[in-house]
This record gives structure tokens, C-alpha cells and sequence, in this order.
């Protein structure tokens, strides 16, 4: 499955507006720290580059700017990509993501 394909079908199952951005971020996998890059937000998930393969469905924290600090899912990964869902309500990342979330619901 391309990450095109992958966009596609997401998009007709979101529930909250993205955001497109372009942040530093870490991704602890098993206590492993990995470097990553984050593209876009909501306040339901995340889309990550990454450099290292990781397994769908891997319980991971995403960690940006101090801010987030947040457990989430991932949920589905092709091309060097991954899409992480929040496990934590909307209201809690939005609180979390501080002035990062301006605009999202």
C-alpha cells in the first residue's frame, strides 16, 4: 500500500481537521528513543517520517518541543511513514499541544 493510498483512505474516516506542520519529535518505542519528523496533527493522531521500521500497532510516546508528551498507537505505516492515533480524549492533547493546537477541534 502506497502513503497516498493510505491518505486517501484516511481522509474520508477523520473525525478532527488537520494541521499541516513541520517539527522536530521524538518517538520512544519501548524505550528506545527514535528521531523523527512530524507532518501534520489533529487532535485525534499524528503523522510521522521516520527512519526506522516500525511494527502497526506499537504502543509509542510522542514527544515535541516539550509539550507533548503523549501515548498514542500507531495505526498504520507505509513509506518511511507512520500515523499514530492519540489514546488520551481530544480535550487532553489539546491541552497538551498548547498554542500548537490553535485551530484545531
Amino acid at each position: 500500500m502506497s502513503i497516498s493510498d493510505v491518505k486517501k483512505i484516511l481522509k474520508t474516516m477523520r473525525k478532527h481537521n488537520r494541521r499541516a506542520i513541520v517539527l522536530p519529535a521524538l518517538l520512544d518505542v519501548d524505550g528506545e528513543l527514535v528521531s523523527c519528523t512530524a507532518y501534520d496533527m489533529s487532535l485525534g493522531g499524528m503523522r510521522l517520517k521516520v527512519d526506522v521500521p516500525i511494527a502497526g500497532n506499537s504502543n509509542v510516546i510522542i514527544k515535541i518541543k516539550n509539550k507533548l508528551n503523549q501515548v498514542a498507537k500507531v495505526v498504520w505505516a507505509a513509506e518511511g511513514f507512520v500515523g499514530l492515533n492519540f489514546t488520551d480524549n481530544p480535550k487532553t492533547i489539546k491541552a497538551g499541544l498548547g498554542t500548537l493546537a490553535t485551530n484545531l477541534n
